[in-house]
């Protein structure tokens, strides 16, 4: 049913999309012209194809992504470019362009590719361009917000990065701790556990952003060996890394008990270690760097760091309470990056639930310009 005022037709009654020009990095000349490809912003040159503010988005390399370009430019052979908007906003066709998810729509079996006509085939209704201009600043606002959530956890995270740099060195001190540091062997702080052969607890996987969790929550495909013979026990508190892949940085704390790869080395804390100042300590930049150091293979694919390798690092540690301070100070700016990441997750999904009602006329906007701007 469509919308009373609205008009139901295809994309190309309301807009057309016109494919780029071609033009390499190599003969662009000095210029202050944008050169969008299908990534976005690439280059610039001295001459200008289309006449702002327009938009673009990828055909060829990266089907989907939208750009509202300002100022003249140059839309790159590998994309599209509004033409025409036939009299609409194009703030709302910004938003409406987002909405179609135009990446469904890639029809290539290597590089990602993006026909027009499928574009201009798809059914739709449109709003008339008061109600449009409407729907576009509310979205904006919500726009607004979820950039300045970015911001904070972009800030967050730099501010995390600090205080790991000053607490994880020594360079800054927590109140009532003064002793000084010891230095030591990563093998007087860890022993390897090579316990095999369980097979009754569940299969771990070593994840970047999420430590160690289980398997099945992992969301891909099981690719382990049915045989779990040489698999490797971790017990909570252990440091699971990935012995080809420790000179990046990989490796994470276990709260749980469970099995993990063989690929995997795994860390016992010996007394007097918090293995959670461990696993932030693994994650500063020069350590990861000593990992790298000591990693052996001719080429990185076959670099590796076992733990006889790992054992000779030698890191300096504070007492085992000044460890457990430091922890959990670090834990909760854990918990408050958590809370924040939390947060833009659900504006992001309001914000998409949102524009499905605005952007179909589920959910009508008030056009009185005396009304605020809500929904």
């Amino acid at each position: 049913m469509v919308p009373e005022g609205w008009l139901e037709g295809k994309v190309q009654n309301f807009l057309f999309l016109q494919r780029g020009f071609d033009l390499t990095q190599q003969n662009a000349e000095l210029g202050n012209v944008p050169v969008y490809s299908s990534s976005g912003l690439s280059y610039y040159h001295n001459e200008a194809k289309v006449k702002g503010p327009g938009i673009v988005t990828g055909r060829k390399g990266s089907v989907g992504p939208v750009y509202l370009v300002e100022g003249d430019f140059w839309p790159h052979d590998t994309t599209l470019w509004v033409k025409d908007f036939k009299g609409n906003d194009i703030h709302y066709i910004e938003y409406f362009l987002n909405y179609l998810k135009l990446e469904r729509l890639d029809e290539a079996s290597s590089v990602p590719t993006l026909n027009r006509a499928n574009v201009h085939g798809i059914k739709c209704v449109f709003p008339p361009p008061q109600e449009q201009q409407r729907i576009a600043k509310i979205l904006s606002t919500w726009d607004k917000v979820i950039a300045t959530t970015e911001q904070l956890l972009a800030n967050s995270e730099q501010q995390k990065k600090a205080l790991m740099q000053q607490l994880l060195t020594g360079k800054k001190r927590l109140p009532g701790f003064e002793w000084v540091w010891a230095e030591l062997a990563l093998g007087e702080l860890f022993s390897e556990r090579r316990e095999i052969g369980i097979s009754n607890l569940p299969l771990l996987s070593v994840t970047s952003e999420h430590g160690v969790i289980n398997r099945n929550n992992v969301g891909r495909k099981d690719t382990s060996s049915a045989d779990k013979s040489k698999y490797l026990r971790v017990c909570s508190g252990d440091i699971a890394y990935n012995t080809m892949r420790m000179w990046q940085g990989v490796s994470a704390l276990s709260g749980l008990e469970g099995i993990v790869s063989p690929a995997y080395t795994v860390l016992q804390p010996n007394s007097g270690v918090d293995s959670r100042f461990a696993a932030y300590l693994f994650k500063l930049p020069e350590i990861v760097h000593r990992f790298y150091r000591h990693s052996q293979g001719l080429v990185s694919d076959t670099w590796n760091l076992k733990y006889k390798q790992f054992a000779k690092i030698k890191v300096f540690v504070p007492c085992a309470e000044e460890q457990a301070a430091i922890a959990d100070v670090l834990a909760r700016e854990d918990e408050l990056l958590a809370c924040i990441n939390e947060q833009l997750l659900q504006l992001t999904l309001e914000k998409k639930a949102l524009m499905q009602q605005l952007l179909t006329g589920k959910r009508r906007v008030k056009l009185a310009e005396t009304e605020p701007a809500t929904a």
